[in-house]
C-alpha cells in the first residue's frame, strides 16, 4: 500500500527524464526508507543520489552516522554526497539557535543540488513534521505561510512522504527489514521540536475525543489554500511603485517585499518599510543589514546591496576580468561607423581602469550640453541611485572619464572627423556574452 501512494506522490511531482534526485539522507528511519523507496523505482527516468551532512555537534554520534550513510549507499550502489561544517559557530555568527543554525547549514549544502530543473533533493519530512512545524512557527509569531506548514514541492525540493504517518513508515522499515540510526538527540526536550513531539502534541492528543491531529491538519489544509491564494495574488504584482505596494493588503504586501528582496523580512523591517510606502516621499531608505537595504528612487520601490568599490586595470586588444565581469576595450569590425560610443584612440593616453563612479568625476557625453558634473547628470536624468552607484566607468591615472556606460565617450575623447583609428568598449561576462 506505502508502495502504490508513493508512486502516485512522485507522479505528481513531475519530474523530468534524465534529472537526478538527491534523497538527505541523516543515516535515521525516515530518509532510509525514502532512499529505499526511491532505489525501488529509480531506472531510465531519473538518477537517484544521497547527501548526507555532518554538522559537527554530535562527536563520534555524528562520525557513526556519516559512516553508515556512506555504507548503505556502497551497499545500495547510490552515489553520496558527504558535507561537514560547524553548526554551533554558524549558528553564532548569524544570530541563531543551534536548531535553526543547523537547518540553515544543511539547506546551505543542498541548495545546490535543488535547481528545480535538473536537480531536485527529496526529503523525508512526513506527517508528524508538519504538526511539529505548526507549533515551532506558532511559537515564533508565524504568519499563515509558516501555520500552512511544510509544502510537498517548493522549487525543488521534494517531500513525497508528507501524507505518510510515522507509525506507517516504522512499520514498513521494520517489515523491509531496514537498518537505519538512531539520533540520541530526538529525546532531549531542551530542543523545541523535541519538546514539542514529546510533551505538547501527547498531552493534546490524551483527549478523549482523540480528534486533535485530524483537526489540526484540517485547519493547515485551510490555511494552506489561502496562502496559495495570497501567494499568487503577490505573485501578480509586478509593479514596484510606491502609490501600488501602498494600496496592497498588508498580508500580500509582504509577500511581494519578501519575493523583490529575495528572502523573508522580519517583523520590524517589514513594519518599517510598510510604513515608508505609505508616508508615500519620492525618496527614503531603510537600513536591513550592513549588506541590504531598502529604497524609494524616485517613487520606485528597491532592495540594494552596495556595490563594492572595484578598480580593475586594462589595456586595449587585453580583456580584463573582476569576479563574472568581463571588460574589453577593441578594435570595431571591419567598416563599422564610430558612434558616440567610440573612443579615438590618438586621444587616449597612459593607464587605464574600470572602475565606479567617484566624488569629482566630471563628464560631458558626445553631442550633449549642460553640467561636467557626473553625479549631477546622473540625478537630472533620474538615474537611480542604485544604478548610479554600478555604472561602470573608463578612466585613466589621472582621474579623467573617458567613457561611461549608457552614455558613452566625454567629449574630450570621443570621435570626430579627424579620427581615424577607434576603439568600442564592451562590458560582458567572463564568459564572452556580450
Amino acid at each position: 500500500m506505502i508502495r502504490a501512494r508513493f508512486i502516485k506522490e512522485l507522479e505528481s511531482f513531475q519530474i523530468p527524464a534524465g534529472a537526478t534526485v538527491t534523497v538527505a539522507l541523516s543515516g535515521g528511519m525516515d530518509s532510509v526508507v525514502l532512499l529505499f523507496l526511491f532505489k525501488e523505482l529509480a531506472g531510465a527516468s531519473f538518477r537517484l543520489e544521497a547527501a548526507h551532512v555532518n554538522h559537527g555537534i554530535r562527536g563520534a554520534y555524528a562520525l557513526r552516522d556519516q559512516q553508515f550513510a556512506q555504507r548503505l549507499c556502497r551497499d545500495w550502489e547510490i552515489p553520496i554526497h558527504l558535507f561537514s561544517g560547524d553548526a554551533r559557530a554558524f549558528a553564532a555568527r548569524h544570530g541563531m539557535s543551534l536548531e535553526e543554525g543547523a537547518r540553515a547549514l544543511r539547506y546551505r549544502f543542498l541548495d545546490p543540488l535543488a535547481d528545480g530543473r535538473n536537480g531536485f533533493v527529496a526529503t523525508a519530512h512526513h506527517q508528524g513534521d508538519q504538526l511539529e512545524t505548526f507549533f515551532i512557527n506558532l511559537y515564533r509569531g508565524s504568519g499563515s505561510g509558516g501555520l500552512a506548514g511544510i509544502q510537498k514541492r517548493r522549487g525543488g525540493y521534494l517531500r513525497p512522504l508528507l501524507q505518510f504517518e510515522k507509525e506507517e513508515i516504522s512499520a514498513f522499515a521494520k517489515e523491509e527489514g531496514l537498518p537505519f540510526v538512531t539520533d540520541e538527540t530526538n529525546a532531549d526536550t531542551a530542543y523545541l521540536r523535541n519538546f514539542i513531539r514529546h510533551r505538547v502534541l501527547p498531552l493534546l492528543n490524551s483527549r478523549p475525543e482523540g480528534q486533535f491531529s485530524k483537526g489540526l491538519q484540517t485547519a493547515m489544509a485551510c490555511l494552506r489554500a489561502e496562502n496559495e491564494a495570497l501567494t499568487h495574488w503577490a505573485d501578480s504584482i509586478t509593479e514596484n511603485r510606491t502609490e501600488v505596494l501602498a494600496a496592497l493588503p498588508e498580508a500580500v504586501l509582504k509577500r511581494v517585499l519578501n519575493r523583490m528582496n529575495g528572502g523573508a523580512l522580519d517583523r520590524i523591517h517589514f513594519e518599517q518599510i510598510a510604513a515608508l510606502l505609505q508616508k508615500g516621499p519620492p525618496s527614503g531608505q531603510i537600513q536591513i543589514s550592513e549588506e541590504r537595504c531598502f529604497r524609494l528612487e524616485y517613487g520606485r520601490a528597491v532592495f540594494v546591496t552596495p556595490v563594492p568599490e572595484a578598480c580593475v586595470p586594462i589595456r586595449p586588444e587585453t580583456p580584463a576580468y573582476l569576479g563574472a565581469w568581463m571588460f574589453q576595450i577593441t578594435k570595431p569590425e571591419i567598416n563599422n561607423p564610430f558612434t558616440h560610443f567610440s573612443l579615438d584612440c590618438d586621444k587616449m593616453n597612459g593607464n587605464l581602469v574600470m572602475r565606479h563612479k567617484k566624488p569629482g568625476d566630471r563628464f560631458r557625453p558626445m553631442g550633449r550640453g549642460g553640467t561636467s558634473q557626473l553625479l549631477k547628470r546622473l540625478k537630472n536624468d533620474r538615474v537611480p541611485r542604485s544604478e548610479r552607484d554600478a555604472l561602470w566607468i573608463l578612466a585613466d591615472e589621472e582621474g579623467h572619464v573617458l567613457w561611461v556606460e549608457r552614455y558613452g565617450a566625454d567629449q574630450a575623447y570621443g570621435c570626430d572627423g579627424a579620427t581615424k583609428r577607434f576603439y568600442e568598449v564592451k562590458i560582458g561576462n567572463n564568459k564572452g556574452e556580450l
